[in-house]
């Protein structure tokens, strides 16, 4: 019975002596704790009214400033209408009286044949203009003389050289620099037709200059037609 009671009032102690320190620490207060993590931001609130309305601002006007740097020019408009003529000059002075024209002073060359021949033309040979076309012309007018249809330049210069060819079906010419082709052209109908060609060449003394057939020679051999053969010295370049 004894031992009963003691072991009671051992409980009891020690329920006491836990109870007392808390009561104890209650009663000075304790340690303060960590402070807490914030928390999320609150929802936004509900829209406010609307604000009394300002009092209105007094411009101020500045001072004039200096004028800026001049600018680069803009761009060249568009053409405008043609104006109306304007009047007439007054007239220029009379000029000096020419001098006489003496055609045996001037540096020339020409020439201008026909062909008066019943014989064909031969293939790749020069073809032949045998007569000349102004024969009565006084003798300071007298052309240059075609020698077997070929001409042969004595002065250099610049020339201008034309040809004028009737033939049937079919026909291929050539102009002839020496033994060079500079011109060359083929021309066909059915029947009979004329075909003609021209050319400007520089020369030299010595150049030689025809009309030969290649490939088709559909020339027509009549003499009564004609096959004509000009040329003439535009400039000299020496």
């Amino acid at each position: 019975m004894a031992l009963q009671w003691l072991s009671c009032g051992t409980a009891w102690l020690l329920l006491l002596v836990c109870i007392l320190p808390a009561d104890a620490q209650s009663c000075t207060g304790g340690i303060p704790g960590i402070p807490g993590i914030h928390g999320t931001n609150g929802k936004d609130g509900l829209k406010g009214e609307k604000g009394d309305p300002g009092e209105a601002g007094q411009p101020i006007r500045g001072q004039k400033g200096a004028a800026g740097l001049r600018g680069p020019p803009g761009r060249s408009g568009m053409k405008g209408d043609e104006g109306l003529p304007g009047p007439a000059g007054y007239p220029g002075q009379k000029g000096e009286k020419g001098r006489p024209f003496n055609p045996s002073s001037k540096q020339k060359s020409f020439f201008s044949s026909k062909r008066a021949l019943s014989t064909i033309a031969e293939l790749n040979a020069p073809i032949s203009f045998n007569r000349v076309i102004l024969p009565d012309l006084a003798p300071q007018f007298q052309g240059d003389t075609l020698v077997n249809g070929t001409f042969q330049c004595t002065i250099k210069g610049v020339y201008f050289f034309s040809y004028h060819i009737s033939a049937k079906n079919r026909v291929c010419l050539k102009l002839m620099k020496n033994s060079n082709e500079h011109l060359t052209q083929c021309d066909s109908c059915d029947g009979f037709f004329v075909t003609s060609g021209s050319a400007v060449l520089d020369l030299e003394p010595g150049d030689r200059i025809s009309v030969e057939p290649h490939k088709y020679n559909g020339l027509v051999s009549q003499s009564s037609t004609s096959h004509t053969f000009t040329g003439f010295l535009l400039f000299p370049t020496s």
